[in-house]
């Protein structure tokens, strides 16, 4: 093992020895510099599962300035930059700034020199508060377009073992040709809560408590989660389907080794009719959607710094929650069967899936690839049937290829005909109506480009497109979309 691999595992194997966990978004830009960071040799990163705890990624970014030799002047600045954001992580690493405590910040960059709102650190307690603004404008449809959001997010730990995190963000989108469906654009779907001519609004939550160990996590949450590699999308699990909430557990006793486990509470978007009761308001009668749930396990195996083979299954079921499906290590497509009555149409959607990468670090280069398969039958695909659900990504990532400070990806994804859906209306592959793995849905394939050019440290030009085909099912409606 290299010298700068044993420097990696030691620092990660320090840090986990203070247990505290809160998940950074899979929205958050970091990912981006921890593949570029990993592309390059410069710290062991597996991108197999997101999000990753802000510890976890506290220790990447001191692991990458033991390779200095491989990074450029840009990557170093957005290192340093990112240690400021994730300082109070680092310093449970390497006790740095434990000094002067208890600390009470209001409006100030303080000792970490990161702007919050409000940040407050005992030997105990960690509390950090920001506002949320933004606001863009652009073209969309051929008519001008503007969305404003504004929210709060505050994290912190507690002790040794607990984290907590929320964030939440009111929206608002303005223009002639709103697109307040969110179908076939990789925008996550929104639950609209005003609509007006040209004008939407809709809220975004998420939260999480978190506790953990010096082997795994244990977290009640609701947040996306995304498993599999795709930089366009995610046909495993991706973020296309508004956040719900979940119990997670993760749990890595060895290097090589790492399992997780996932227990969601989805919507059905379906009414249960034997919940209907009226009230006392005319026109207001009450009625609940059809519970729906998903379970989802996998196993990653890191069999060498450069190569990472990942295997999992899934299952969408209804009605009740399932205690066999509770149990992380159960085989839940034999539970499936264990369920289900003899010769009838009652069982659960199962899928089982997979997911592999491999660095060629003499080119600076990864190669990636996904396979989502619902509801197989062995013994008919080696008969040549029953291949039409089955969904696949491959893809191939550069980083400085040619030019320093570049990244170009391309990308192949197909879904068959079958993918996601299920003849139980109340367990197909979704929530509130989207999908739950890639945003292109069934019976699409798409071609994705991309390059990306870091100018300074904040500043970078992205050149990206895509073409797809979608033809739905259905055979009184068929639409192909480019």
């Amino acid at each position: 093992m290299k010298l700068s691999h044993i420097i990696s595992f030691l620092i990660i194997a320090w840090f986990e020895l203070s247990a505290q966990t809160v998940y950074q978004p899979v929205t958050s830009d970091i990912y981006n510099l921890l593949e570029r960071l990993y592309i390059k040799g410069a710290i062991e990163y597996h991108s197999e599962i997101k999000p990753i705890p802000r510890k976890e990624i506290a220790g990447y970014l001191i692991s990458a300035l033991s390779n200095r030799d491989k990074l450029t002047g840009i990557d170093l600045k957005e290192i340093e930059f990112y240690k400021k954001d994730f300082a109070d992580e680092i310093s449970f690493i390497s006790d740095s700034i434990y000094l002067n405590l208890p600390r009470t910040e209001f409006f100030t960059s303080g000792q970490n020199e990161r702007f919050r709102l409000f940040n407050y650190r005992d030997s105990i307690f960690t509390f950090n508060l920001d506002p949320i603004l933004g606001i863009q404008y652009g073209n969309e449809w051929n008519s001008g377009f503007s969305q404003r959001w504004n929210g709060l997010e505050f994290f912190g730990y507690i002790s040794d073992n607990w984290g907590y995190s929320l964030d939440f963000r009111d929206n608002l989108e303005q223009g002639d040709n709103i697109d307040d469906k969110k179908i076939n654009v990789p925008a996550a779907g929104i639950n609209i809560s005003k609509n007006t001519n040209n004008s939407i609004q809709y809220s975004v939550a998420n939260a999480q408590i978190n506790y953990g160990w010096n082997t795994g996590n244990l977290s009640f949450g609701k947040y996306a989660v995304n498993i599999g590699n795709g930089r366009a999308g995610q046909i495993i699990s991706s973020s296309k389907a508004p956040t719900y909430p979940l119990l997670r557990l993760d749990f890595r006793p060895v290097e090589w080794f790492n399992f997780i486990y996932f227990h969601g509470f989805l919507k059905s978007g379906i009414p249960d009719s034997s919940t209907y009761r009226a009230t006392s308001v005319d026109g207001r009668e009450s009625i609940s959607d059809i519970p729906k749930f998903i379970a989802s396990h996998m196993l990653s195996f890191y069999i060498a710094d450069e190569l990472t083979l990942s295997i999992g299954e899934s299952i969408v079921y209804s009605e009740n929650v399932e205690p066999i499906y509770l149990i992380p290590v159960m085989f839940f497509r034999l539970a499936d069967h264990y369920l289900s009555s003899e010769g009838s149409n009652t069982g659960d959607n199962a899928q089982l899936f997979a997911d592999a990468s491999y660095r060629i670090s003499p080119i600076n280069s990864k190669v990636y690839g996904s396979v989502f398969i619902d509801e197989l039958s062995i013994e008919k695909a080696l008969e040549g049937e029953n291949l039409s659900s089955i969904g696949y990504t491959v893809g191939n990532e550069f980083s400085d290829l040619l030019i320093p400070n570049s990244a170009f990806v391309i990308e192949y994804s197909r879904i068959q005909p079958f993918v996601y859906t299920n003849s139980n209306d109340a367990q197909t592959y979704k929530s509130h109506n989207y999908q739950l793995g890639h945003w292109i849905g069934s019976n699409s394939d798409m071609f994705y480009l991309s390059y990306r050019q870091n100018i300074l440290r904040g500043l970078s030009i992205k050149l990206s497109g895509w073409y797809f085909t979608s033809i739905s099912c259905n055979p009184l409606r068929s639409t192909e979309n480019r």
